[in-house]
């Protein structure tokens, strides 16, 4: 059972948790954030974003102990990277050469520096945050200075992909998209290994997410907390529904869990 008298580790989805309709944290939720660690807990992200598809504005709001990112691919903690298992470099070339030939589908890189799109099935690059691959050596002259942490497929991941990589690579699947990582790499995970590192117990954590990337840390973690715009399907693993993203559900979760 979480007790907030011990030493606490949150966990905080970023899309459809952390923030709404912008990269801008609202003040309520900085507001919990900060008072959270003023009694000694931990906060950190853990988001299925890359560290380097997590936009600089953003993080230059980050005032935490830590970031798991790429759904488990690499940690950071107090602004160190204990841990990575970023998806082997064979792997990303076979599937580069995959998504050229089936234009139906596009697909996006997300490294450790930037993203890398192959911009197919009518993909609109995003200007200053995307390279577009023209063809399937681009990726090649990046790959060397480059971790790719996990890819992004869409609208659908193909059945024949799927079942050609299942052994070597774990899939998130969302609405219109779907999340590829390297095997053993999830939300959970790095809950375990910041609980390892820090020495916090299990049951004085604390999840709080929205979608399918997200059960694996809310089945793991002590406290698990939806969001009220959460996907249908993640509501029923929740011990507690918060408010929506919109209206600062994090901030009323860590309040009414942490701060009492």
């Amino acid at each position: 059972m979480l007790n907030p008298n011990e030493k606490c580790a949150v966990f905080i989805d970023i899309d459809g948790t952390l923030i709404y309709d912008s990269f801008k944290i609202s003040e309520e939720n900085l507001s919990a954030i900060a008072k959270a660690r003023a009694k000694g807990h931990m906060v950190f992200v853990n988001t299925g974003r890359s560290w380097g598809n997590i936009p600089k504005e953003l993080r230059a709001q980050f005032d935490l102990d830590g970031v798991i990112a790429g759904s488990g691919a690499m940690i950071t903690v107090g602004g160190e990277t204990v841990y990575k298992n970023s998806i082997p470099q064979d792997i990303i070339a076979r599937a580069t050469d995959y998504f050229f030939n089936n234009p139906e589908c596009w697909c996006v890189f997300e490294g450790l520096k930037t993203n890398y799109v192959i911009a197919n099935a009518g993909y609109a690059i995003r200007e200053g945050r995307q390279i577009e691959l023209k063809s399937a050596d681009d990726l090649s002259l990046f790959l060397p200075d480059e971790e790719i942490q996990v890819f992004a497929v869409g609208e659908k991941l193909p059945e024949d992909f799927k079942k050609k990589y299942e052994k070597e690579l774990d899939f998130f699947e969302m609405s219109y998209y779907a999340d590829c990582v390297a095997k053993g790499s999830n939300k959970a995970e790095g809950i375990k290994k910041v609980c390892e590192i820090t020495g916090i117990k299990r049951e004085n954590t604390v999840a709080i997410g929205d979608s399918n990337n997200d059960l694996a840390m809310l089945e793991y973690a002590g406290v698990s907390v939806a969001m009220k715009n959460s996907q249908p399907e993640i509501l029923e693993f929740a011990d507690y529904i918060t408010e929506s993203n919109a209206d600062s559900g994090v901030a009323k979760a860590i309040e009414k869990l942490l701060l009492l």
